[in-house]
């Protein structure tokens, strides 16, 4: 074996023998330096208790618990916005100049400009008076005239304003009677509605004060026997005059005088006979122009149109098929009954 091999430990000892004491004379060497390491200097007490902003730090604080308002201005009776100001406009041929709606003439005439800015509305349209900003069907001129709002869909004026008649349907009924006895008092009615060409008769003769009561459905008892009259006709002769009352709803009590002949009394030699008509209407306003409705002649129904409605404040008073018009009867809001008529074209 090698010398390296024999004394390998003993190199190795040695060589941690003198390491070690190599480290122990570093450490002598540097003990002075290691103690004054340990050594603090004495601290120096700070008296000074002041800190900068403190007083603008106090104020803060205060004034974060105190009531902060901010008053809005005033100019001529006007609130004044805080960030833009009063509202100002200009003419077009004049934009330079300033508007200001307060002291300006009506922008739109009959339609005061403190009415736009009081219901916050912008007048510099041309077309300003015929928008309707709630789309309720009425345009901001027919809110200004019926002193509502026009921002909100659920205030606007009277609706009837806005009916339309679109059409007429007439049905004409013809009621003959035939004596049986008693110069009228026992006799049976022959009925004919014009439009749907029925027929109708009584089975056995009618006498006064009774209803009349037909063979068919067809206004089986819509009539009463109501009296006889007598008339002197243009010849001298004494005409017998029998009274038909209608007992129909919506024409119940009215009258009709009818001569042997069938005419109506007041009318010999005319094919007149009782007339029955109904008009399709519709409501351009409330979302309800595509609903067309139908009514009969002295009925009364609602605005917006609902047949089961509990008040029916709006009375189709009369449809005139000379003039061509449809009258509705209402009443305003101090109970005034006023009437609004509608024309209307006939059925081709």
């Amino acid at each position: 074996m090698s010398w390296l091999s024999d004394n390998y430990e003993k190199v190795t000892l040695g060589a941690a023998v003198t390491a070690l004491v190599a480290l122990g004379y570093i450490s002598f060497k540097n003990k002075g330096d290691q103690a004054n390491a340990f050594i603090l200097p004495n601290p120096k007490q700070n008296n000074e208790v002041s800190v900068d902003s403190l007083p603008d730090i106090e104020s803060s604080k205060v004034s974060m618990y105190m009531e902060h308002r901010i008053n809005q201005a005033d100019l001529d009776g006007r609130k004044v916005d805080l960030f833009t100001g009063i509202i100002l406009f200009s003419k077009r041929d004049d934009p330079k100049n300033p508007v200001d709606l307060l002291k300006s003439d009506p922008v739109h005439a009959g339609i005061p400009n403190t009415w736009w800015m009081e219901h916050d509305l912008d007048p510099g349209y041309a077309n300003a008076p015929d928008r309707d900003p709630d789309r309720d069907g009425f345009v901001n001129r027919e809110e200004f005239e019926a002193e509502t709002d026009p921002n909100d869909e659920k205030d606007y004026p009277e609706p009837v304003s806005k009916l339309k008649a679109l059409s007429v349907d007439t049905d004409q009924v013809h009621l003959k009677p035939r004596e049986v006895s008693g110069e009228g008092r026992q006799t049976l009615f022959d009925l004919q509605s014009k439009s749907s060409r029925g027929y109708n008769k009584t089975p056995e003769p009618v006498g006064v004060g009774d209803v009349i009561t037909f063979k068919r459905p067809l206004m089986q008892k819509r009539f009463k026997f109501a009296d006889l009259d007598r008339r002197r006709n243009a010849n001298g002769v004494i005409d017998i005059i029998w009274v038909i009352e209608d007992l129909q709803p919506n024409k119940k009590g009215t009258q009709y005088r009818f001569d042997k002949r069938g005419d109506l009394d007041g009318h010999p030699g005319r094919t007149l006979g009782i007339m029955d008509s109904k008009a399709k209407l519709v409501l351009e306003a409330l979302d309800e122009g595509d609903k067309p409705f139908e009514i009969d002649e002295n009925t009364y129904f609602s605005l917006p149109y609902d047949e089961g409605a509990a008040r029916k404040p709006y009375l189709l008073k009369s449809i005139d098929l000379n003039k061509m018009t449809i009258i509705v009867e209402y009443q305003d809001k101090e109970g005034n009954k006023l009437e609004h008529v509608m024309p209307f074209l006939k059925k081709k």
